[in-house]
């Protein structure tokens, strides 16, 4: 291992040794490197522990046997490191992104086969004074990768369509972008999953054309819980149009208000609109996990 820096930003756990990450490494021949077969999972941390931890190595599993890349990991031995990682980090709140790659294949060819898997662990510390201000959305032109092309529910390192859609928004003076398929169906955002209100009920996509995103799942069951009723679907433009108010959703922000959609503003942030309240409820949904174990 090399000498601990401690003027680091962040840390990284790379083939068995923990690092300062602007030393850490990777061949130029590693498949996540050159083609982007690769999947990652990013949480956060609560008091030093991973927030909903166990759903995010079950989905890391998952998108790994779809991807069909050979590596196999015990839940308590990643815990460890990511132990390692928040002391190293020295803060008990930091940014977790677990990546594992195809690895290398030393003649290049296209072919996936005969790779050993490489892990990827990197820590960051939370900022200290996190955005909160409401979203301001624009419909992107890049449309959302269809099943038949990838399966959107994998959580793979090719980021290209939301690459594109995120410089496109900031180039407009917005702070994201909405994605649609194809189809013009509404999708999610660039690294977050989306859902929208009219007339007291929600909206969102259905999950074959979205990530299953662990905070979506948690916001449906608090809405529900709320005696609001929750559509899953594949709904148009002209219905998010529609919307009173919005929000997203995504495991390092939770759930983030959205004012503006296409420059029409949106009542997300009075005090009595369902996000506003749901804001509260899931910050003490999380607190309650990370204290009884809750589910």
């Amino acid at each position: 291992m090399s000498e601990v820096n401690p003027e680091a930003v962040g840390w990284t756990w790379l083939d068995g040794q923990l690092l300062p990450t602007d030393e850490a490494r990777i061949g130029v021949l590693d498949r996540g490197f050159l083609y982007g077969d690769s999947v990652f999972e990013t949480l956060r941390t609560i008091e030093g522990r991973g927030l909903f931890l166990k759903e995010h190595l079950d989905r890391l599993r998952k998108s790994l046997a779809s991807l069909e890349i050979d590596f196999d990991f015990e839940d308590l031995w990643m815990e460890q490191r990511i132990d390692q990682l928040v002391q190293q980090q020295g803060g008990t709140e930091v940014v977790l992104r677990i990546t594992v790659t195809r690895g290398d294949r030393i003649d290049g060819a296209l072919e996936g086969s005969g790779c050993q898997p490489r892990l990827v662990m990197m820590s960051s510390p939370i900022s200290s004074t996190p955005p909160c201000h409401p979203l301001n959305l624009m419909i992107s032109s890049q449309h959302k990768t269809p099943p038949g092309v990838f399966d959107p529910t994998i959580k793979s390192g090719n980021y290209l369509a939301s690459i594109r859609a995120r410089d496109e928004a900031k180039a407009a003076g917005a702070d994201d972008a909405v994605l649609l398929s194809p189809e013009g169906v509404v999708t999610e955002l660039t690294c977050a999953n989306l859902f929208w209100i009219i007339d007291g009920v929600a909206f969102t996509c259905d999950d074959a054309l979205v990530l299953n995103g662990i905070t979506r799942a948690v916001v449906i069951r608090l809405l529900e819980e709320q005696g609001i009723e929750v559509q899953l679907g594949r709904f148009s433009q002209i219905e998010l149009n529609r919307a009173n108010e919005a929000f997203a959703t995504s495991s390092i922000q939770g759930v983030r208000a959205i004012g503006a959609i296409e420059g029409r503003s949106l009542a997300t942030t009075a005090a009595a609109s369902i996000c506003h309240v749901l804001i509260d409820q899931y910050q003490q949904y999380c607190r309650q996990v990370m204290t009884e174990g809750t589910r």
